[in-house]
């Protein structure tokens, strides 16, 4: 009796673990904190397995049409998700998860001020002040095409060409920003809301939104539907919300 009482265990938990599925998402690069505790969450949860791959949206769209075996494309610009089903890429409808936004970042040591209007960089240039201004890629990088296109809407767009220092992802704009000689970067208002990074210097965010969308790869492992299921449910939600995502109610219409 013992001994099938344990053979019923055993069998139990070889079923158990031939549904477990390692997820292979291709993630944007702002989801790198938040994804630490939504992919931990969803591990207890279902037994799956999630691999993080982190780069800009773009790039990574550009290795799923090159063939990168992803499950799971988190994108922070429709745009590259609508350009992998467009060419048959993808299964099913995307989720529009959560929004995010973008911050003026500057350490404690930039004696720039930060303001919306972008004033303080205005100043800076006319008075010869003016270091390097960090943004992401905007060829491929959502949170670079945002800040490119806020330059431009002030007019400054064309004047801190000399400035900038071009970063490849929305995470390297981070690392850039912290040099001291970087007066001021754009980044995700996600990292710079970290109590590690938010103690390096100040910040000021932005009203804009980027849509976040997550869409499932043709031919992925059916758990990839559970991990846009989740992504959906109150706990995925409370988590985003923490690192300052908006979600459902937040998001202006």
């Amino acid at each position: 009796m013992r001994f099938i009482f344990l053979l019923l265990i055993y069998v139990l938990g070889f079923m158990s673990s031939s549904h477990a599925t390692e997820l292979r998402i291709g993630a944007a690069s702002n989801l790198r904190f938040v994804l630490a505790e939504l992919t931990q969450s969803f591990e207890q949860q279902t037994g799956h397995q999630c691999h993080i791959s982190f780069a800009a949206s773009g790039t990574l769209a550009s290795q799923i049409l090159h063939g990168a075996p992803f499950d799971i494309f988190m994108s922070a610009n429709p745009d590259y998700v609508h350009r992998l089903k467009s060419r048959g890429y993808t299964q099913g409808e995307a989720s529009n998860y959560a929004h995010a936004q973008l911050a003026l970042y500057a350490t404690n040591s930039s004696k720039l001020g930060l303001d919306l209007e972008l004033n303080s960089i205005r100043q800076a240039l006319a008075d010869g002040s003016l270091k390097k201004v960090v943004i992401a890629n905007s060829h491929h990088a959502p949170y670079g095409q945002l800040a490119k296109k806020l330059l431009e809407q002030h007019g400054l767009w064309s004047l801190v060409q000399p400035h900038l220092l071009i970063a490849e992802n929305a995470a390297q704009s981070l690392q850039f920003s912290m040099s001291p000689q970087v007066s001021l970067g754009f980044v995700p208002y996600t990292y710079v809301i970290q109590p590690n990074i938010s103690e390096t210097g100040r910040s000021l965010k932005f009203n804009e939104q980027l849509v976040q969308q997550a869409v499932i790869i043709k031919g992925a492992d059916s758990a990839a539907q559970q991990w846009l299921d989740y992504l959906s449910s109150e706990s995925a939600q409370k988590l985003l919300v923490k690192h300052g995502f908006l979600v459902n109610e937040q998001v202006k219409p």
